[in-house]
């Protein structure tokens, strides 16, 4: 993923409140949200519904595990 598209994604994860997926080796990934007493965000691997439960955005993205690393550590290499 581009600096650029980086930007865009995260401005459609954090402000925009979207479902948004992406791709890590052909693999489809899903960030979502839930609403109800707390907000959370979800980082679902679509293939085997493995989910990662966040309170936020920025926890997702500085804590969520994406093959063993972390998600910010794969951004280079996700495809929007």
């Amino acid at each position: 993923m581009s600096e650029k598209e980086w930007k865009e994604f995260r401005e459609g994860v954090v402000n925009e409140e979207q479902e948004l997926n992406f791709f890590y080796k052909s693999e489809e990934w899903w960030i979502s949200r839930l609403y109800g007493e707390k907000k959370s965000y979800l980082l679902t691997r679509s293939k085997d519904s493995y989910t990662q439960e966040f309170r936020t955005a920025e926890e997702l993205f500085e804590n969520g595990m994406i093959d063993g690393k972390k998600f910010m550590e794969r951004v280079p290499d996700l495809e929007w």
